[in-house]
């Protein structure tokens, strides 16, 4: 029984999809990790028609009552802004300094967009308009 259980949580950390990062700007925290679903290679291959789940570890460097999730895909260096949800945090809020902070979120690739390759730019900003964490990851838009 402890093997299979064993075994079980080996399997999941295995297909877990942590992806390379570059910090673009992290003030008010520090990123822990980044897991995309699925992004199984890099860049990410973002199918259209489907949910990518993101899922973000970071520890809070500060208070905040709110937070508020910021996306773009940069193309050509314009960044375009992605319509994004809120995502959700655990522990609930607020915020307080030295917490760790999970985020999930959950985005719609539309059919309509185009294949492209681009640099997916994801900023979720404290009260104060101030970048808890700011990451940005290779991506490219697939059938």
């Amino acid at each position: 029984m402890i093997r299979a259980c064993i075994f079980l949580a080996l399997l999941s950390i295995s297909f877990a999809d942590n992806v390379n990062y570059k910090d673009c700007g992290s003030v008010s925290g520090k990123i822990e990790a980044v897991d995309i679903n699925p992004c199984p290679t890099e860049p990410c291959e973002l199918k259209r028609n489907t949910n990518i789940t993101i899922s973000l570890d970071f520890m809070s460097n500060s208070n905040s009552a709110t937070f508020k999730t910021i996306v773009h895909g940069i193309i050509g260096g314009v960044p375009v802004p992605f319509p994004s949800s809120n995502g959700k945090i655990t522990p609930p809020l607020p915020i307080k300094p030295d917490q760790k902070i999970t985020y999930t979120n959950a985005i719609f690739v539309e059919p309509t967009y185009p294949k492209i390759s681009l640099l997916v730019k994801w900023e979720i900003w404290d009260a104060s308009r101030k970048d808890f964490v700011c990451f940005v990851v290779p991506a490219e838009i697939v059938a």
